[in-house]
């Protein structure tokens, strides 16, 4: 029997979300099992977050611009990869090795990330009904799912469970994009002179600013995501207690995901981006004054008012305020904030927990998310040009 476009998006998602545990998720337990202290881990992730950063905006701009490329073609195209690199991982000992394998896997997880989202918009506009927020859900389900079995496996075997479970996931992904159906491509109508004349950017300021705003929730976001191990074993705990709080962080991400058709009836896009830059600033808040594992637990329940809400209304954000010839560019500069928040985020974590303690790291914290709040007080007020039918 065959399933709807529907159904398959969600798998999609679904695949995806787990691919991008693998390649994000675990990323400290992998180098810290490798033997590289907190500093490197830090400084590794951030290089291959700039280059990651850099590239999603760059294909996004590339395919949107060419009549070949679709976002099924760059997924394929970057899945492969991934695949070969969880196979030849196992096989290549070291610490800086592992840090380029595991930082390239993080590096295409970031930038297949915003075509996966894109699909939404072209089947949509081709009349077909995804629901996103379910299918996001799905990942989160999944997410929560695969974190924690590779969290109780790495306790019980060994860190280089987390390529073999790349491969694993990697090619059912790439079984389940290669039997999702084409889209038409929308073909850009601004004039060559006009996008010359004035960039990407410059044309979006109100876009630009909530970009600034997501960067820096996301920065937060990384600071502890990339040393929650640290935090973990700072209270007593192991790779088994990580695996369940990020198994928790995913779970509960999943009823507000599957909820999120609704909310978004009720609430704008802009609203919501605002909601979650204060759910960033309370989780901060938590971890900063957590003193035990079951306080970190609860603290992975912030979650559903942060990320959660993030997750899909970044989406939906971008698709109300960037015109259509440029969804796949728009999607992948704020997919890119993900990148390059892992930058600032693993640099700030890595650096300040290297040479002045938890304590100092988990403060910084506090203060990069009210920024954060702050900027996306701006953005949503901003009155300047900032609708995508203008363009």
């Amino acid at each position: 029997m065959n399933m709807s476009i529907n159904n398959r998006y969600k798998v999609l998602q679904g695949l995806f979300w787990m691919l991008y545990c693998v390649g994000s998720g675990f990323i400290s337990l992998y180098l810290q099992g490798r033997g590289l202290g907190t500093a490197g881990i830090g400084t590794a992730t951030a290089l291959f977050g700039i280059l990651a950063a850099l590239l999603q905006p760059i294909l996004g701009g590339l395919c949107d611009r060419s009549n070949r490329l679709t976002w099924r073609s760059m997924v394929l195209m970057l899945s492969v990869p991934f695949l070969v690199l969880c196979v030849i991982m196992p096989l290549i000992p070291g610490a800086w090795t592992g840090a380029v394998f595991i930082g390239m896997l993080m590096l295409l997880a970031n930038v297949i990330m915003p075509f996966v989202n894109s699909a939404h918009f072209y089947y949509s506009q081709a009349g077909e009904n995804i629901n996103f927020g379910v299918a996001r859900g799905i990942g989160s389900g999944l997410y929560a799912l695969i974190a924690l079995l590779i969290g109780v496996l790495a306790e019980c075997l060994s860190f280089e469970v987390v390529p073999f479970a790349g491969i694993m996931i990697s090619g059912a992904f790439i079984i389940a994009i290669s039997r999702m159906p084409c889209t038409i491509k929308v073909v850009t109508k601004v004039p060559k002179e006009k996008a010359i004349q004035k960039g990407f950017l410059l044309r979006y300021p109100a876009f630009t600013l909530m970009l600034l705003a997501s960067f820096l929730m996301l920065t937060s976001q990384n600071i502890v995501n990339t040393y929650l191990l640290q935090i973990i074993q700072s209270l007593g705990g192991n790779s088994s207690q990580l695996g369940i709080a990020l198994a928790i962080q995913a779970a509960v991400e999943v009823p507000i995901l599957f909820s999120f058709s609704k909310l978004i009836k009720h609430f704008r896009p802009t609203s919501l981006m605002l909601i979650a830059a204060i759910g960033y600033a309370l989780k901060a808040i938590l971890y900063a004054v957590s003193g035990n594992i079951p306080m970190i637990y609860l603290t992975q329940f912030t979650q559903m008012c942060s990320f959660a809400i993030f997750a899909s209304a970044s989406v939906y954000y971008t698709s109300e305020r960037i015109a259509e010839e440029d969804q796949i560019t728009g999607q992948a500069y704020m997919t890119s904030m993900f990148a390059a928040g892992t930058v600032l985020g693993s640099l700030i974590g890595g650096w300040v927990l290297e040479f002045s303690g938890m304590a100092t790291m988990l403060s910084v914290n506090v203060i990069v998310s009210i920024f954060a709040v702050l900027l996306a007080i701006v953005s949503a007020n901003y009155k300047g040009f900032c609708n995508k039918h203008s363009v």
